[in-house]
């Protein structure tokens, strides 16, 4: 998950808002490598909430999976954009079977004046084809000094309202979204119970769903 192009999508999607934050709402994605032709799935869910200085702050978590291997999770308290440092309050990662980690905010503050604000063009609304069927997203354009990415959104496709997203790196594209279950709890915090409790079926019977048959959660 730790590849140049997840990581640019990543840089890419956290650039974005949270769109109506809610607990509980979750998208699937699929992330294919234009370099390498290999697949990464993503699932963003917000898991949690929690005032910040009188905002309403939410835990934004964010899993990265390879088609083999472990996945990478981030989870981040946000009360806007992560592209501003001034709204994360919070950073934990895990990489893999790594330790959890708590990232100190300092390092945001030490790439803000490094980061370029990306230039946002509307080009309309468009549908789009995707797994989960045929949706109306409006496409904007993002240019960042050279690179120059699209992005297609939706505001009922919840967290941040993603449909498809093509940088010079790859492309994300939504396969299902909902509200609830399995796929709207922290993986984060399960693989944290299973450590404490040291009972591998946990494992196994509480993972995410990976169905990507591309029908949206009823619930949605």
């Amino acid at each position: 998950a730790n590849t140049a192009f997840s990581q640019g999508i990543f840089s890419d999607v956290m650039s974005g808002k949270l769109i109506a934050p809610e607990v509980g709402v979750f998208a699937w994605y699929e992330l294919k490598d234009t370099a390498t032709g290999k697949k990464l799935y993503m699932r963003q869910a917000i898991v949690g909430q929690k005032e910040v200085k009188g905002k309403d702050g939410f835990y934004l978590e964010t899993e990265v999976m390879p088609e083999v291997g472990y996945p990478i999770i981030y989870k981040m308290l946000l009360t806007g954009p992560a592209s501003d440092p001034a709204n994360v309050h919070e950073i934990v990662v895990k990489d893999g079977t790594q330790p959890v980690e708590h990232i100190p905010l300092d390092a945001l503050k030490q790439t803000e004046g490094e980061q370029e604000q990306a230039l946002r063009e509307s080009l309309g609304k468009e549908t789009v084809t995707t797994p989960a069927g045929d949706i109306e997203a409006e496409h904007f354009t993002l240019t960042e000094g050279d690179n120059i990415s699209e992005v297609w959104l939706n505001e009922s496709i919840r967290p941040m309202g993603i449909v498809k997203l093509v940088s010079p790196e790859g492309e994300l594209f939504l396969t299902r979204y909902g509200k609830g279950g399995p796929d709207a709890e922290s993986s984060l915090e399960r693989k944290l119970k299973e450590q404490e409790t040291d009972d591998i079926k946990v494992e196994v019977n509480a993972a995410p769903s990976r169905n990507f048959s591309g029908k949206p959660d009823k619930k949605e």
